[in-house]
């Protein structure tokens, strides 16, 4: 990597809807990457897991390429530049507890909702 260049990273995260499936994507990776069963056992963990980081995007392309044809989800994402993983699930967004921001009273089913929220920056009333 040259200093004008870009890195990515290459994210995994163990999500299959049967066991079936989740089955035969790690027993691909296994052979596929030559994993042992404790990097198997951290890669289902069921979070995001950073597996390369620092590379070109062809690389990144490369490694995507070979997670996705043994079964596995991943996705490759820019390099944060001081080198820490973003978290995309994190944004302020998925904290806001109403998106519509306002109250649905011409609806079929209203808001059921009429008291205070469990997150503190719920302050809406009805």
């Amino acid at each position: 990597m040259t200093a004008g260049q870009k890195a990515y990273e290459v994210v995994y995260i163990d999500k299959f809807s049967d066991m079936a499936s989740a089955e035969l994507a790690r027993e691909n990776l296994r052979r596929t990457f030559g994993l042992n069963d404790h990097m198997l056992s951290t890669l289902s963990c069921g979070m995001p897991i950073v597996v390369k980081k620092g590379i070109s995007f062809d690389e990144a392309r490369k490694f995507e390429h070979a997670i996705k044809g043994s079964g596995g989800v991943c996705w490759i994402q820019e390099m944060s530049p001081d080198g820490s993983f973003h978290e995309r699930r994190h944004d302020a967004r998925r904290q806001t507890l109403d998106r519509r921001g306002n109250f649905r009273g011409s609806s079929i089913l209203p808001d059921r909702r009429y008291g205070m929220g469990r997150r503190s920056g719920d302050n809406r009333s009805h």
